[in-house]
């Protein structure tokens, strides 16, 4: 394994966590302002935000030093733990009723522009492979096509809704798509554990995702990714200013 390159892509996902914690954060203040809160409100907000993040991000990091996550003999594999709270916080979040005033606020093309950051983390996994620690088929030379949600990801938020469009269909179903290819790797990389799941059994398996940093990417990267799609997706179907109902009765109408 390439050393340096294993250092880099440690840093590639350290930088991305930051980079994706700060665009929450602007989106929180972004709302706060369009809801007319008060500086002090803001702040307060920021840093609940900030503590919640740091302590589970930190929980994660002093588990993976203590190699919990490294044991894939069993079924299911440690590592997958790390879903099941994530995936609570986003689903909890969804449904949390204050949700529905920040997505009133929040531009719909910012919920879209921010999976831009997939690309980032596609090449982290180029990257990965031709440094020797992660399989071939998790980068886009093989299975992975996430890829594809990244770059179309500026075009889609500016197609979709710059210049006072606003395409709705066309914006669900490009969530529906990235929520789709999301599923696409993280059941590859499943499935490339050395687990009694395993179905890809070629060199190396998946064993860098259970150690520091990159426990973050189940931990953290990847409900990142989902959450954005739900909350889009709730912001688009939930819209008062288009009921969804008659926007599709609409849209039938047209087709025909």
């Amino acid at each position: 394994m390439n050393q340096f390159l294993y250092l880099i892509g440690q840093l590639i996902i350290f930088v991305l966590v930051i980079g994706l914690i700060n665009a929450l954060l602007y989106g929180i203040r972004y709302a706060g302002k369009k809801m007319e809160w008060t500086e002090q409100r803001q702040k307060r907000t920021s840093r609940y935000f900030i503590l919640g993040f740091s302590v589970w991000l930190i929980l994660l990091l002093v588990l993976a030093q203590m190699d919990f996550f490294a044991v894939f003999n069993i079924f299911p594999p440690r590592v997958l733990y790390v879903f099941v709270p994530a995936l609570i916080f986003t689903l909890f979040f969804l449904f949390w009723p204050p949700l529905g005033k920040f997505l009133k606020v929040i531009p719909a093309s910012w919920l879209v522009y921010v999976q831009s950051f997939r690309i980032i983390m596609e090449l982290f996994l180029w990257l990965g492979f031709k440094a020797g620690f992660v399989p071939l088929q998790m980068t886009f030379e093989w299975l992975n096509y996430d890829i594809i949600v990244g770059i179309t990801a500026p075009m889609a938020g500016f197609s979709f809704f710059g210049r006072r469009r606003y395409h709705r269909f066309q914006a669900i179903l490009w969530n529906i798509f990235g929520m789709a290819l999301l599923a696409n790797i993280v059941l590859i990389a499943i499935l490339s554990t050395p687990s009694p799941i395993q179905v890809f059994m070629n060199d190396p398996s998946n064993e860098f995702i259970a150690e520091i940093p990159f426990i973050w990417i189940p931990g953290f990267i990847v409900p990142f990714a989902l959450a954005m799609h739900l909350f889009s997706l709730r912001q688009l179907i939930f819209d008062d200013r288009k009921p969804i109902r008659l926007f599709l009765g609409n849209k039938l109408n047209k087709e025909k």
